[in-house]
């Protein structure tokens, strides 16, 4: 098999997640869902813009899911879906291992 083939759908994904502010978007929302409300609050650093354009990128991916909910007045979250779930784990462990390894 050519590497390049092996290489390229690997290659493609990494440089998706290491796009400015996606892991961290998709770390913000691993614990429960939320409103992109929640979300910019918990991360005010980030351009809302941005913030904005990275939620429709996720969700174009599949990473992120859009509900919205039957409430007075209609409100909508953000939740990672069911078949990258497992990635916000990995994020976890990541974060975890820098907090304790670098300064």
């Amino acid at each position: 098999m050519n590497n390049e083939k092996v290489l390229c759908p690997f290659i493609d994904f990494m440089s998706f997640l290491t796009k400015k502010w996606i892991l961290v978007i998709i770390k913000s929302i691993s614990e429960w869902c939320k409103s992109y409300t929640d979300i910019e609050r918990s991360l005010t650093w980030v351009n809302p813009r941005i913030l904005s354009s990275r939620l429709k990128e996720l969700q174009e991916k599949g990473f992120v899911e859009k509900k919205i909910l039957s409430e007075v007045p209609l409100r909508a979250i953000y939740c990672l879906t069911e078949k990258w779930e497992w990635l916000s784990h990995h994020i976890e462990s990541l974060a975890k291992w820098v907090n304790k390894n670098l300064d």
